[in-house]
C-alpha cells in the first residue's frame, strides 16, 4: 500500500529498523502540522488510517476493519468502504457513536451502488432524492441521526477535497426528534400524477396500478413489489398480504378503479412469464421490480411532470400515499382501531399519529371501502 511506503520511508530516513509506535506517532505529529500549513490535503487521513492499522497489528496481532454490525445489509463496494473507513479514522468516535455513524454513512453510499453510480459521480439532487426517500422509510429520531452523522461525513469528504458533491448544507436541515406528522399527498396532486402518465404504454400500465393500489389501500412500497398473482382474490374483491415490515397478515378490499387498473396491466401489458410477483420490470428481464427505492423514484418522476415542486422531508413522497389514506380514514371518523388494521400497525400509537389534522382535511371524503363486482377473466 502507498500510504504504509510511505511510512517505512520515514523509517529508513531516521534509521530505525524496528516498528515502534512512538516513531510513527511522531511521523504523524509531523504530518499533521504539514496538513495544518495546507501543504497536505486528504492524503493525511490516509495515513492516518495506515499509522491506526500498523499500531494496532503491532499491539494486539490483528487489524480489525471498520464492521459490518447488526446484520446490516448495506454491503459496500471497496471504494466506498474505503471512504468509510477513512471517515472513521479521522474521528474520535465512542465504540456505540462509531457504530451508529457507521450504519449512517454504510445506508448512505449503498443507496447510490443500488442505484447503479457512486457518490462520486453523484450530484446533490441524487443526495437530496435519497433524503426523500429516508424520510418517508425511518422514525424522526432516526432521521435525525442519519443527518447528523451525514453532515460529520460531508464535512470531512470537503475538508480532505475528496471529489463529491458538497452537501453540508443538505444534511444541514434541521430535524427535531418530536417534530409533527408529515405531510401527505393531496387529492389534486394525486390526480395531477394520474394525468401525466401514458397509458397506453405498457409501463404507463403498471405505474398507474401501483400508484392507485397505494393510495387505496396504503400499501407500502416493499409489499407492492413482493405482491403476487395469488395474493388477489377478484371474486372477493380483497388484497390478502403478509406484511414485510410487521410479519401481520392483512385483508384489503380492492376497490373498482383499482381492480380496473390491476386487470388492464395483466391482461394487456404485463409480459408472458413464471414470475409469480404482479409487478415487473418495464425492460428486460422480465422479472420483479428490484426494490422500494425504485418506486420512490417512479412516482417523483411523475410528480415532476405534473409540476409538483418537492422539498426536503415534506412527506409527498410515495409513502405520502399511505398518510393520505389514514387521514381520510381518520377524518371519516373510522375508528382508530380499524385505521390501525387497515395500515398493518402493530400498535394504535403508530395509528395515533394520524389525528394530527387541520381544517382543511376534515372537508375531504373518505375512500368507500366496499367489494368491486367481478368482471372478466378471474385470476386465482
Amino acid at each position: 500500500m502507498p500510504d504504509i511506503r510511505t511510512i517505512e520511508k520515514y523509517y529508513e530516513k531516521t534509521s530505525h529498523v524496528f516498528y515502534d509506535p512512538f516513531v510513527t506517532e511522531e511521523f504523524m505529529r509531523i504530518q499533521r502540522e504539514r496538513y495544518d500549513r495546507k501543504e497536505l490535503s486528504g492524503y493525511y487521513f490516509s495515513l492516518n488510517l495506515a499509522a491506526s492499522r500498523m499500531n494496532e497489528l503491532y499491539m494486539t496481532g490483528k487489524i480489525s476493519i471498520a464492521p459490518v454490525v447488526h446484520g446490516t445489509a448495506y454491503i459496500l463496494n471497496a471504494k466506498h468502504a474505503r471512504l468509510l473507513d477513512l471517515f472513521l479514522a479521522a474521528k474520535n468516535y465512542g465504540s456505540n457513536t462509531r457504530n451508529d455513524a457507521a450504519w449512517a454513512v454504510r445506508k448512505y453510499l449503498n443507496y447510490f451502488e443500488r442505484k447503479g453510480c457512486s457518490l462520486f459521480k453523484a450530484t446533490v439532487d441524487d443526495a437530496r432524492a435519497f433524503l426523500f426517500q429516508t424520510a418517508s422509510e425511518v422514525k424522526i429520531s432516526t432521521l435525525h441521526t442519519l443527518l447528523l452523522y451525514l453532515r460529520h461525513f460531508h464535512i470531512f469528504l470537503r475538508d480532505t477535497e475528496v471529489p463529491v458533491p458538497d452537501c453540508v448544507e443538505l444534511f444541514s436541515y434541521k430535524v427535531y426528534r418530536e417534530m409533527p406528522i408529515q405531510s401527505y399527498v393531496t387529492d389534486n396532486e394525486l390526480e395531477a400524477v394520474l394525468n401525466v402518465i401514458d397509458t397506453d404504454s405498457p409501463k404507463g400500465k403498471r405505474d398507474k396500478a401501483i400508484i392507485l393500489l397505494a393510495a387505496s389501500t396504503g400499501m407500502r412500497a416493499c409489499d407492492i413489489i413482493r405482491l403476487q398473482l395469488e395474493n388477489i382474490d377478484w371474486r372477493r374483491g380483497e388484497i390478502r398480504i403478509v406484511q414485510q415490515k410487521t410479519t401481520r397478515t392483512v385483508v384489503l378490499p380492492l376497490l373498482s378503479d383499482v381492480g380496473t387498473a390491476l386487470q388492464d396491466y395483466i391482461l394487456n401489458a404485463r409480459p408472458e412469464t413464471d414470475c409469480k410477483e404482479v409487478f415487473l420490470r418495464a425492460s428486460a428481464p422480465c422479472v420483479a421490480m428490484m426494490d422500494a427505492v425504485s418506486v420512490g423514484d417512479m412516482f417523483q418522476k411523475y410528480q415532476k411532470q405534473a409540476g409538483i415542486v418537492r422539498q426536503p422531508f415534506d412527506g409527498k413522497g410515495f409513502h405520502g400515499l399511505r398518510r393520505r389514506l389514514a387521514k381520510k380514514l381518520i377524518v371519516a371518523g373510522t375508528p382508530l382501531t380499524t385505521v390501525a388494521q387497515i395500515l398493518g400497525h402493530n400498535d394504535m400509537h403508530s395509528s395515533r399519529q394520524y389525528l394530527s389534522l387541520d381544517t382543511g382535511n376534515l372537508k375531504e371524503c373518505a375512500l368507500d371501502f366496499t367489494d368491486i363486482p367481478v368482471t372478466g377473466r378471474a385470476f386465482k
